[in-house]
């Protein structure tokens, strides 16, 4: 039994990863996140050695348009993928173009895909609030949090005991305050609410690491969600690097235009080609 994910792009612009788990020879696929539309999702899976392979599940954070993409409704119909979604983002989903008899609605843990267990909890992104998975398969667990606006006791506990994670890392604050932005977009990304600078993130991260579950500490972060107009690659790397060394070497950044790294926990995960997305 084995799970992997890889990043397919996030930023502003749109979210999506893909997730497989492999139980006894048999690969699962699900999105996490569909914020980038279904061409775009067939050509970065094409990309990465998974072309051609069916997407099982979509399993939401919350159904912000960068997280889900109205122009899914015909693929979802051809293919009957269902989409998994918090109670609290149903309406939204719907709006979004998820047809209803689609939709499965989450209010605690449940199992979109044979092998993988999805616990949520909910955080404080907005008026609707996002949902952080602790994500298990077998032995292994992987945390996915981003859109928190603030990380709380709660979450830490939630997320306590991961090997492998994905946060938000969305801006910095120094060129927040210096954009061009108006300052009710300003206070509602930095006001607890919105997302997390890469400070917090980082604070957070040192946290889950230092509750991980493996001998030393987690295996990989993936940094999600930075703003195109108010961060920067390289003072996300330089300050992991100054501050965090040791968590610098196991940190990837993610793009908001390419496919990252492929990350595996338990084993390796096959290629299995399973019915086309898109055929």
């Amino acid at each position: 039994m084995s799970i992997s994910f890889q990043v397919l792009g996030s930023s502003s612009s749109g979210n999506a990863t893909v997730l497989s788990v492999e139980v006894d020879g048999d690969t699962r696929h699900l999105l996490l996140d569909a914020g980038l539309g279904p061409r775009t999702v067939a050509e970065r899976l094409a990309s990465c050695d998974l072309h051609g392979i069916g997407i099982d599940a979509i399993v939401l954070t919350h159904a912000d348009s960068d997280h889900m993409r109205s122009s899914w409704r015909r693929t979802l119909l051809r293919h009957r993928i269902p989409v998994h979604v918090a109670a609290s983002h149903r309406d939204e989903a719907e709006g979004r173009g998820v047809p209803r008899e689609l939709l499965r609605v989450f209010r605690g843990a449940f199992v979109p895909i044979p092998g993988v267990r999805f616990d949520p909890v909910r955080t404080p992104h907005d008026d609707r609030g996002s949902a952080a998975f602790r994500i298990e398969c077998g032995s292994s667990v992987v945390g996915w949090a981003t859109d928190l606006g603030r990380v709380d006791d709660r979450l830490l506990e939630h997320l306590s005991g991961i090997h492998a994670l994905g946060i938000e890392s969305n801006y910095d604050p120094g060129l927040q305050q210096a954009s061009d932005r108006p300052g009710f977009l300003i206070e509602r990304i930095t006001g607890g609410r919105g997302h997390l600078s890469n400070q917090q993130c980082l604070d957070a991260v040192r946290v889950l690491d230092d509750r991980s579950a493996g001998r030393d500490g987690l295996e990989t972060v993936v940094l999600l969600h930075l703003s195109r107009e108010c961060n920067c690659r390289d003072r996300v790397r330089s300050l992991w690097e100054r501050t965090a060394p040791g968590l610098a070497r196991r940190m990837e950044i993610s793009w908001p235009d390419r496919i990252g790294p492929r990350v595996r926990l338990g084993g390796a995960v096959s290629n299995q080609e399973q019915l086309g997305l898109f055929g």
